[in-house]
């Protein structure tokens, strides 16, 4: 006779608690946003738990005794509590059969007749009714507890990963708003300065109409195509770019921020080795380590003495936005060049 083995031995409810909290772990992780996915985990606690209804409640952001609707349905959008008395009972399942207006009111419509409410660590709140009354055992009071805890903390990382996303963005759209309007600004002053003069200087005027149109050409470009998957694939997608013939190497990744930064410091290498130093091969090898991101651009240009070089009052940004992008991770842009011995652009971001 074989010996029974764990499933064997492990009661059914205990086997049908520990389903629940692995299908809610799953309903968690992901990348989408925050309702989404509560919502699939509220749905399968509803579903492991025997549950009619259930809402998901979150505390007012204005930190008024106020909970505020936010996944499901078929319930009030908004709940008022007293205060001390919310605070005597979180932290634990809270099963009703009465209106228990002396906590907070019911919010189903009809009244629910058995109605329980989960205390979430994060200060919301899980409220369900079933048709059967609701009996809060050991063992699914352990479960409900790790349900729970699952997804306040669903909730406080989907809430911070959101966060993340938003000052990224934010930073980003400032820098290109910088670039864009500074650029431009800088550009067009130049120009304007030489159709003011009796006799202007053509090719520094051409120099500023077209590297105003190749700025705002760049970064249109930018905001109309989506992060590329990879490093790699960012850095070749500059590379098709130029008219230079553009040979990489390297190996690792990182994340969409530093990826993002990469291709902007490449394409900009890449666009003075064009305009400027009328390069024929552009070497670029990039390698990601545990602590840094380094990418180095190499042309065969005519290169440039950068002590000598023009700068942002002569609307040339490009390596002054290029250094500034770098610093402003915590990195750096280093450019070498002399006359005649072509031009080489190192980044370097700590990670």
């Amino acid at each position: 006779m074989t010996e029974p083995g764990l499933a064997d031995r492990l009661q059914p409810e205990v086997l049908a608690g520990l389903a629940a909290v692995s299908r809610v772990s799953r309903a968690l992780v992901g990348t989408g946003e925050l309702p989404v996915l509560a919502g699939a985990a509220l749905e399968e606690m509803r579903a492991a738990l025997g549950l009619d209804r259930a809402v998901l409640y979150l505390p007012d952001a204005d930190g008024q005794p106020l909970l505020r609707r936010y996944v499901g349905d078929d319930a009030v959008p908004e709940l008022s509590f007293d205060e001390e008395a919310w605070q005597l009972v979180t932290g634990a399942p809270i099963v009703l059969r009465e209106s228990a207006s002396w906590l907070v009111a019911n919010p189903f419509t009809p009244p629910a007749g058995n109605w329980v409410i989960l205390p979430l660590a994060s200060g919301g709140a899980v409220i369900a009714s079933a048709q059967a009354p609701i009996a809060i055992d050991p063992l699914s009071g352990t479960v409900l507890s790790l349900l729970c805890t699952q997804l306040s903390a669903g909730i406080t990382t989907a809430q911070l990963r959101r966060e993340l996303q938003a000052t990224a963005m934010e930073r980003e759209r400032q820098t290109l708003a910088a670039e864009v309007h500074d650029g431009l600004a800088q550009y067009l002053a130049v120009a304007r300065r030489e159709l003011a003069l009796p006799e202007p200087d053509q090719q520094r005027l051409r120099e500023a109409v077209e590297s105003a149109h190749r700025l705002v050409r760049a970064r249109l470009q930018t905001l109309s195509t989506g992060t590329p998957a990879s490093l790699r694939d960012a850095i070749e997608a500059a590379a098709r770019r130029s008219r230079a013939a553009v040979h990489v190497s390297g190996h690792g990744d990182s994340g969409p921020e530093l990826v993002t930064l990469a291709s902007r410091v490449v394409s900009e290498a890449l666009a003075n080795a064009d305009a400027h130093g009328q390069a024929h091969v552009v070497e670029i090898r990039y390698t990601v380590s545990d602590k840094r991101l380094e990418v180095t651009v190499s042309d065969d240009g005519r290169g440039f003495d950068p002590a000598t070089a023009v700068g942002v009052e002569d609307g040339h940004l490009g390596l002054t936005v290029m250094r500034e992008r770098a610093r402003g991770y915590g990195g750096d842009c280093e450019i070498t060049s002399a006359p005649g011995a072509g031009t080489r652009v190192r980044l370097w971001i700590p990670l």
